[in-house]
């Protein structure tokens, strides 16, 4: 592609960003990691996450800590109406397959937004293989949202190292 145009193009686009704004805008945003180990096998959702940050705020600027994802249950709220950018990774662990698949409205209907993973992770890639996922949705209030490892093999095992990818 010609450099300028490139250049141009990314001044185009940066031209129309903007951002919120605490008091006006509603926002809603998380964090959260697995501790380091293994697991195997099918897993929906994914659980035992630690969460770093759940937060959103409402139009007016006030705060609500804690309350849309359950670390518990693998489960994300829409605490408000918006467009939310969300996005996953895992690392596979050497000698299994890993299929992971993006839930909406977990528990009432499933749907499917997204899937990612790997088949392969033998000894000749290195022995495993980091993924990840991102995706935009239009959402009301009350969409739910969780991430299922949809390998069933008894090595088909989501690795933490306590490495933070994403």
């Amino acid at each position: 592609m010609n450099p300028t145009i490139l250049s141009f193009l990314v001044l185009a686009s940066l031209s129309s960003v903007s951002g919120h704004t605490t008091g006006t805008d509603v926002m809603a945003y998380f964090e959260a990691y697995r501790a380091a180990g293994s697991t195997c096998n099918k897993n929906r959702p994914v659980t035992g996450w630690t969460v770093v940050v759940d937060r959103s705020r409402d139009a007016v600027g006030a705060a609500t800590n804690n309350a849309a994802f359950s670390a518990g249950t693998g489960t994300y709220t829409t605490p408000q109406a918006g467009v939310y950018h969300c996005c996953a990774s895992f690392r596979c662990q050497q000698g299994g397959v890993c299929d992971w698949t993006v839930i909406r409205n977990g528990g009432a209907g499933d749907v499917v937004w997204g899937a990612f993973g790997t088949r392969n992770t033998n000894p000749s890639s290195r022995g495993w293989a980091s993924h990840a996922h991102c995706w935009t949705s239009r959402c009301g209030a009350g969409v739910t949202w969780k991430l299922n490892l949809e390998s069933g093999g008894s090595t088909d095992c989501i690795q933490e190292t306590q490495w933070r990818y994403g």
